[in-house]
């Protein structure tokens, strides 16, 4: 697991106030959090349940299998009562990363950073000057030799083309998307 700590941009308090993430539409969203196989190894000699776990095509990374809850469907770790995630502290990268997330390009022939629009606080700020300052250091910390090799080595990753990400970025590296299975 990575050891560099990530800054957040987006106070906990308006996290813990929002509706958006860790929620998802459907049981098997292909946005529901990915876990490289060190995290995952990580969660499971900490106690997680390997059935919280479905593996990915790439053989190396799991995705989390989302649980009902009212109309939704969220991640085991993640505390309705509380809006907080259980595993914060010691989260996935595709975790925290977000609202930033990693994903092919429209045309699919690279790699791409892009800020998440739902999220209620990037659509609010993301024009401002502290935002677009931490938008370096995002890049910045994507692009570290580690963080590179745990892309490459673990391309589902790298999410499909969503239109409500805006990109800031194109990696320099060559990297390429993973396309969901349809049984994964």
């Amino acid at each position: 697991m990575l050891n560099e700590k990530l800054y957040q941009i987006i106070p906990s308090e308006v996290c813990f106030s929002c509706d958006v993430c860790c929620r998802f539409l459907e049981e098997d969203s292909p946005l529901a959090p990915i876990f490289t196989s060190d995290e995952k190894e990580y969660f499971i000699s900490q106690g997680a349940d390997l059935s919280v776990f479905r593996s990915r095509e790439d053989g190396k990374s799991s995705q989390i299998k989302l649980i009902p809850s009212k109309d939704f469907y969220i991640c085991p770790f993640f505390e309705t009562g509380t809006n907080k995630c259980s595993i914060y502290a010691n989260r996935p990268l595709d975790c925290k990363l977000y609202p930033f997330v990693l994903m092919s390009n429209e045309d699919r022939s690279g790699v791409v950073l892009g800020i998440d629009m739902l999220c209620p606080y990037s659509e609010k700020y993301f024009e401002t000057d502290v935002f677009q300052h931490h938008l370096q250091s995002i890049i910045d910390y994507v692009e570290t030799d580690d963080v590179m090799d745990i892309i490459a080595t673990h391309p589902c990753l790298i999410g499909a083309y969503q239109d409500t990400v805006k990109v800031f970025h194109t990696l320099n590296q060559d990297l390429h998307y993973a396309p969901p299975s349809s049984n994964a």
